[in-house]
């Protein structure tokens, strides 16, 4: 019989969820394995643990790191490790951000672990078990560096001072090593280490009841232990998916509807006692069709009744839904009408001296407008930072000189409200904030917050519409599958509005597929040729290149100023011309998606 081991990142997955780790284990196919966000992420965790790798040598060049402790079917890598025979230090690195070095943000009025930090202190206790194991005896002091948010470094270029390298070990992942003046970093940096020795104690129990269980599971001795068949965590597991094969969600569910038409997919969740009870009524009696759920379980909140209704509807009639009161809605804009859309970067590492981590840096815009409601030309603005400067303050000025002071701002989601407040308390902080910019931040992204307000409790600026929360309000197609983002409903509006096709507009957009049905219009960014120069920005399995995805954005604009090649204009010019088709074509798509929904429909 195979004899299973447990590492620590073992451990994390299989607290999550015990399944997960037999899957896992037996190699099945996961979402992971393209989550190019997941990746994005994980390189800035290798840039987090460069500065820290440099700031640990600077205090003390015995510092190790990697080092894995094994004891009887347990290992753990830790990834800083300082010992002098007698003590250690066990260190475990994230780019996860904090306010302050103070352990007691761990912990809950009652005394208890924080929830949004349990997956965190679980990881490192696991890790104090194998190290004091393998080493009886040593007195380990566990620490957690993280990345203060409101720490500034004032190191030039540190961001520019980072190599992402492949590494040659077994590790199967980059790594990353700071370059600079690691004197000059350690006296300067953004980083905290954190003695967490109340917490790990606390967990420590815990860590090692569940530990021997996952081994005993892992062995078969655990025939008690099934699978939960809950929303939470199966909804999003990362092994559901009907492309997969072998398939783990299905070998826990049995068969079930595709997602989007499965009961846990209901839109905004599950939550609250009466929607639990049904749904959970329809689990036991193994009934797994949203299209069956009770209409009374659908009326939720203000925000949610409307959408679980909508997408309820479309999986029970195979028809979209579109309220009459959208185009209502529509009919009350004031012109000129602008259509915006915003890329920006929010990394742990600043890219410029003075900058605080994960400091919002608003790159790009693109803006569409209609003048009037007659309007035959649809007009088109659009800015990029291509200097290596802060870019924020002409970011505004450019975006100010689009919109102007009146007509509708029409955007997708909150993301550019939470944008423009990011950019203007910087703004505000930096002494650039004059009276009227301030009042223009107003009209479009809301007053400010005061001293015992939340900023997300303001309301938005008068000139601001949200097409998402129309959207959700008053809109759903079937091959929506239950999701509003903009790259939904753009394919399923476009498989079908052949006004759309030929509109000189839009008629750019327009190719087909080989079955000769409409190609969804962010797959025609990809550029057919192979560039050695682009390939590591995006590249399909053909070896078709191209900005498609706002993690694709954020990679083209940090290689555009940051990357190995940044002196060769060629490889910038191309990475521009796919940064601004990109944004081009989310703002393009709203004026699509609005065009449709003026068409009354059934």
């Amino acid at each position: 019989m195979t004899q299973h081991h447990l590492t620590k990142s073992n451990f994390k997955l299989g607290c999550d969820c015990p399944f997960k780790l037999k899957y896992y284990k037996a190699k099945y196919p996961s979402t992971l394995q393209d989550n190019e966000m997941l990746e994005f992420f994980a390189e800035g965790g290798f840039m987090v643990e460069a500065i820290a790798h440099a700031v640990m040598l600077h205090r003390n060049p015995a510092a190790r790191f990697e080092e894995t402790f094994t004891h009887g079917r347990y290992s753990a890598r830790v990834d800083g490790w300082e010992s002098d025979g007698k003590t250690a230090t066990l260190t475990e690195i994230k780019a996860k951000s904090v306010e302050s070095g103070d352990p007691a943000q761990f912990f809950g009025a009652n005394g208890e672990v924080l929830g949004n930090w349990r997956d965190y202190l679980l990881d490192i206790t696991f890790q104090v078990m194998v190290a004091r194991a393998a080493n009886p005896g040593l007195r380990i002091t566990p620490k957690l560096c993280m990345v203060n948010k409101n720490k500034p470094s004032n190191v030039e270029a540190i961001y520019a001072k980072i190599d992402l390298l492949d590494d040659d070990s077994d590790r199967s992942k980059p790594r990353a090593v700071f370059t600079g003046d690691a004197k000059a970093l350690a006296a300067d940096h953004f980083l905290e280490f954190i003695d967490c020795t109340e917490v790990v104690e606390l967990l420590m129990p815990e860590v090692i009841t569940s530990a021997a269980t996952l081994l005993d599971f892992m062995d078969g001795k655990r025939a008690d232990i099934t699978p939960a068949l809950t929303p939470n965590p199966c909804k999003k597991c990362e092994f559901r998916g009907a492309h997969l094969s072998p398939n783990g969600f299905a070998e826990c569910w049995g068969e079930t509807p595709p997602i989007g038409a499965h009961v846990i997919d209901l839109p905004h969740g599950t939550r609250g006692k009466e929607l639990g009870a049904v749904v959970a009524s329809m689990l036991d009696r193994r009934d797994f069709s949203l299209a069956n759920i009770p209409d009374s379980a659908l009326d939720g909140g203000k925000s949610y009744g409307q959408p679980r209704r909508n997408h309820v509807a479309t999986l029970r009639t195979g028809k979209p839904v579109q309220d009459t009161e959208l185009i209502t809605e529509l009919a009350g804009l004031e012109y000129p009408l602008h259509f915006i859309d915003f890329e920006a970067s929010r990394i742990p590492v600043p890219y410029l001296p003075g900058m605080k981590p994960y400091e919002q840096v608003a790159f790009q815009f693109s803006c569409h407008t209609l003048a009037s409601p007659d309007a035959t030309e649809l007009q088109h603005v659009q800015w990029l930072n291509l200097n290596d400067v802060y870019p924020n303050d002409e970011f505004v000025r450019e975006l100010r000189n689009a919109i102007g002071n009146h007509g509708t701002v029409l955007v997708w989601s909150h993301y550019e409200k939470t944008t423009l407040r990011g950019v203007r308390r910087q703004l505000r902080e930096r002494g650039l904030l004059d009276a009227s910019l301030a009042a223009w931040f107003q009209s479009v992204a809301g007053p400010l917050a005061g001293p015992d307000e939340k900023e997300k409790d303001m309301p938005d600026g008068p000139r601001l519409v949200d097409m998402l929360e129309l959207s959700k309000k008053y809109f759903c197609h079937p091959k929506m599958g239950g999701s509003h983002s903009i790259k939904k409903v753009l394919d399923a509006i476009w498989s079908e509005a052949s006004d759309l096709w030929v509109h000189p507009w839009f008629r750019a957009y327009y190719q087909k597929d080989e079955s000769g049905q409409p190609v969804d219009p962010y797959h025609t960014l990809l550029r057919a040729e192979t560039s050695a120069l682009l390939a590591d920005v995006s590249d399909d399995d053909n070896g078709a290149s191209g900005v498609t995805n706002g993690v694709g954005a954020m990679r083209a604009y940090q290689d555009l100023l940051y990357g190995k090649n940044r002196g060769n204009e060629a490889h910038r010019a191309k990475l521009a011309e796919d940064l601004y088709r990109y944004c081009g074509l989310d703002t393009a798509a709203m004026v699509m998606i609005w065009k449709y929904w003026l068409t009354p429909r059934s």
